[in-house]
């Protein structure tokens, strides 16, 4: 059927699991890099469900490691690319309290401001913005600082 043919119906059609197969899983020994390393390939290939599935596997197998932060900030970016802000925002939340001094923590709070945006709550993403310039400052690389001055801008902060 049409529906089976394009995946409509809920399950994957033949050509995307041909197409996902495909994607080289790492094997480096290092458990924790490996499956971020996969999710971030599936990411990059635009299979956001299944990077979803990989990454958020990934975060709760490894949520201690130095990559928990990395991936549960890419599982946010999956969850916006995939048109889900809704579930983005809680996966960059998440992220930022549960590691503020992990190595995407700064990034997770950015892109929380853009998905309370997509989300029409313009006065949250504010919050985000000056809690993201209280905490890092003059410490903000310039792609996040102009993300930052973006999204204030697009939710009018003050």
């Amino acid at each position: 059927t049409p529906a089976a043919a394009s995946g409509t119906n809920g399950g994957a059609s033949e050509a995307r699991k041909a197409a996902v197969a495909a994607i080289e899983r790492p094997s480096t020994g290092n458990e924790a890099d490996d499956a971020y390393t996969y999710g971030f390939r599936l990411w990059d290939a635009k299979f956001y469900p299944e990077a979803q599935a990989q990454l958020k596997a990934t975060v709760e197998k490894y949520g201690s490691s130095s990559i928990a932060s990395r991936a549960h900030n890419l599982l946010g970016r999956a969850y916006l690319d995939d048109g889900k802000p809704a579930l983005a925002s809680v996966a960059f939340y998440e992220n930022y309290q549960k590691r503020p001094r992990g190595d995407r923590a700064a990034d997770s709070l950015a892109w929380l401001g853009e998905a309370l945006i997509q989300l029409k709550k313009p006065a949250d993403a504010c919050k985000v913005y000056a809690e993201l310039e209280q905490v890092y400052g003059a410490t903000l690389p310039a792609n996040l600082r102009g993300m930052m001055d973006k999204g204030r801008a697009k939710a009018k902060c003050s």
